[in-house]
């Protein structure tokens, strides 16, 4: 099932500032994040410190997930410590193919049976960081009814390829998720090049913009600055609002086959994308809401 994510948040879960800033509070989700953002000796720290960040994190209303790692020997303490904690998904780095999902979705039901949670609540968003992990892609996607998001780990996924984290090298694989997504009724998250930098809003706004007209519907971001400019990208536009209640209505008052509109012919497919516009926008309307 897909989720309307505009802008996911990476915070820090060890570090109390992050943790604490009211900054984030415009995130359509958190993702606290035990992987890359954590050095190895407060890794302990960070997972044992959960409890009290997600309750931070989540009085802002938004979804707060975790980010664990992928190692045999964290990736089980991290997955109980989050579901124990009350996140609402896992984020499961190096996802790069089925079984690997597989044995993540594995952990998650023992624990949510181990903390009393209702079973198949916690949801899956699966990182993809590997040319091995895009050519698996459709299965891997495909491997657990949990996974509802996907995205790309552009700085891996580009080592892994030998280049640089372009647009022009991660485009085919973008393109790749996108498809691979809407055939699993998943979530395409993510940005089409490097966004790293966070001194440019400009630049920013403008590559989050070509990643819409890619595909993706949100992407998650390592600075607060970038919160506002994803929400307003990945928004629909007024005019995009009209023009999908135009046609319904329009669509409506016909018999069901193409009609025309303000010169336009509309078929079937326009109006199941004006559906699609509209649905999105009562979605993120009630945001604040549980999503699960």
């Amino acid at each position: 099932m897909t989720r309307p994510w505009r802008s996911l948040q990476y915070v820090p879960a060890h570090s109390d500032k992050h943790v604490a800033s009211a900054r984030i509070q415009a995130a359509d989700a958190v993702i606290l994040d035990l992987e890359d953002a954590v050095a190895g000796p407060l890794k302990g720290r960070a997972r044992a410190g959960l409890v009290d960040a997600l309750a931070s994190v989540s009085r802002w209303g938004g979804d707060v997930l975790v980010r664990v790692n992928a190692e045999d020997d964290l990736l089980e303490g991290d997955v109980t410590a989050a579901v124990d904690a009350g996140a609402m998904g896992i984020v499961l780095p190096k996802a790069d193919s089925p079984r690997a999902v597989e044995a993540a979705a594995d952990l998650i039901a023992a624990a949510e049976a181990g903390a009393g949670r209702a079973a198949d609540t916690v949801v899956m968003m699966v990182l993809v960081e590997s040319a091995r992990g895009v050519l698996a892609m459709p299965e891997t996607l495909a491997a657990s009814s949990r996974v509802v998001a996907v995205n790309l780990g552009n700085e891996d996924l580009a080592a892994d390829l030998g280049v640089e984290p372009c647009e022009a090298a991660l485009q085919f694989a973008r393109q790749q998720m996108v498809v691979a997504a809407a055939a699993n009724g998943v979530t395409p998250l993510g940005l089409i090049g490097a966004a790293t930098r966070y001194d440019d809003l400009d630049a920013y706004e403008a590559l989050a913009r070509r990643s819409r007209t890619l595909g993706m519907t949100g992407s998650t971001c390592i600075h607060p600055s970038q919160i506002a400019v994803l929400n307003a990208v990945f928004s629909p536009t007024e005019d995009e609002l009209r023009r999908a209640e135009a046609v319904l209505a329009a669509a409506q008052a016909g018999d069901g086959g193409a009609f025309g509109l303000n010169g336009v012919m509309i078929d079937l497919p326009a109006v199941r994308r004006a559906k699609t516009i509209l649905e999105r926008n009562d979605s993120l309307k009630r945001r604040v809401q549980p999503l699960i």
